[in-house]
């Protein structure tokens, strides 16, 4: 992602969140060089530790834009933990005029939705969420504006121009948008 950023924007800031030990050490030791980019090794949850962090505090300049992104994590909190909310307190923390991209598998059909997770539960030992439902997801972006297109998608629909291969008649898809934080 910060290669995607400072592409465009030399200057970006990125700053990634992961409990997974193995990810922040390879993470940390790709960015040792890059003074616009750190690791915090937390669990996304813990938005307190996170938002009063050092490098958060360095990095993060609150009165500006900025973009949060949940790209593929929120299947991964388990109900109990409240996803809706972890994207609420971190809307609430961010500037007006920031963005959000949320996305998360999801499926219509029910015995999909409980095979995967049932799978997944399995394959993490039981640090997964769950497979939602669409309208579940479209939840997350209460109170914020959604962009370009104006609804939410299936995400490998965002830039169909770019798709080298769609499977018909997908069982679950990655849904979800792109969402600005809306002023007071």
């Amino acid at each position: 992602m910060h290669e995607v950023a400072q592409r465009v924007h030399p200057d970006a800031r990125v700053i990634y969140i992961d409990n997974d030990p193995i990810v922040a050490v390879h993470g940390e030791a790709i960015l040792r060089q890059d003074e616009q980019t750190d690791v915090i090794r937390a669990d996304m949850r813990d938005t307190d530790y996170i938002f009063n962090h050092p490098s958060t505090r360095q990095l993060i300049d609150k009165s500006q834009p900025t973009a949060a992104l949940f790209v593929s994590v929120l299947h991964c909190i388990p109900d109990e933990d409240h996803p809706r909310e972890l994207i609420s307190r971190v809307a609430d923390w961010l500037s007006p005029g920031s963005f959000l991209v949320i996305c998360q598998l999801v499926s219509d059909d029910p015995q999909v939705r409980s095979w995967v997770t049932d799978f997944m539960h399995k394959s993490t030992l039981g640090n997964w969420g769950r497979v939602r439902e669409r309208h579940e997801v479209d939840r997350f972006f209460d109170g914020l504006e959604i962009l370009s297109p104006g609804y939410l998608t299936d995400v490998a629909e965002w830039r169909p121009e770019d798709l080298t291969t769609k499977q018909p008649g997908d069982e679950w898809i990655e849904y979800g948008g792109v969402a600005r934080v809306l002023g007071d």
